[in-house]
């Protein structure tokens, strides 16, 4: 069966957050906490991202929290964006991008990063906040930069184009600072259209 993965990061206005955090946050916080999501980041932080690792981790780590409430998600892009700042989308057939990054980032870089596998919704103050922790994550060497693009394109199957593989790894930290610098928050989703 064949199915297309997507992932958005896109800055909105503080007017959005607050309209649309008690509805969207809650249900990304549950998702962290279930017994199940802290098994599975015990067992990623233990294991790596390893080639052994990556079908059990990308299969549990699919959409999930917003994935089911991608009308709300969507509503809150459409009132919220300012089209100035620069956003983040990927795509790839058969494959999770943000589970696809965070295999790629690996458990040590990927602890920087507020939310659930890229569901995430900050607000202005929160974007500054872990705007270090964020680019601290995405600081590559040449041969960090290498390695993460080899477990990418493996975790996406493949499937992912060039631009989708430089937006997981390069993209995320010019929208987190545009964000900041706007005094906007931002809110991720991974889902399945």
């Amino acid at each position: 069966m064949s199915f297309l993965g997507m992932w958005c990061l896109v800055p909105v206005r503080p007017d959005t957050v607050a309209r649309y955090a008690p509805e969207l946050a809650p249900v990304i916080e549950a998702e962290a906490a279930l017994p199940a999501s802290t098994d599975l980041l015990r067992w990623w932080r233990a294991g790596g991202s390893t080639p052994e690792a990556m079908d059990r981790f990308l299969e549990l780590a699919a959409p999930s929290a917003l994935d089911e409430r991608i009308c709300t998600v969507y509503e809150a892009w459409e009132q919220g964006y300012d089209k100035s700042l620069p956003h983040v989308v990927a795509s790839a057939r058969k494959a999770y991008p943000a589970s696809a990054m965070a295999f790629a980032l690996g458990p040590q870089r990927f602890a920087h990063l507020p939310g659930w596998f890229g569901d995430l919704l900050l607000t202005p103050e929160q974007v500054v906040q872990t705007l270090p922790a964020v680019e601290r994550a995405y600081d590559w060497t040449p041969q960090s930069r290498h390695q993460a693009e080899l477990l990418l394109t493996a975790a996406l199957h493949d499937e992912g184009g060039r631009d989708d593989i430089t937006a997981l790894l390069d993209g995320v930290p010019p929208v987190w600072r545009a964000a900041a610098n706007a005094g906007h928050g931002l809110l991720g989703a991974q889902f399945i259209p």
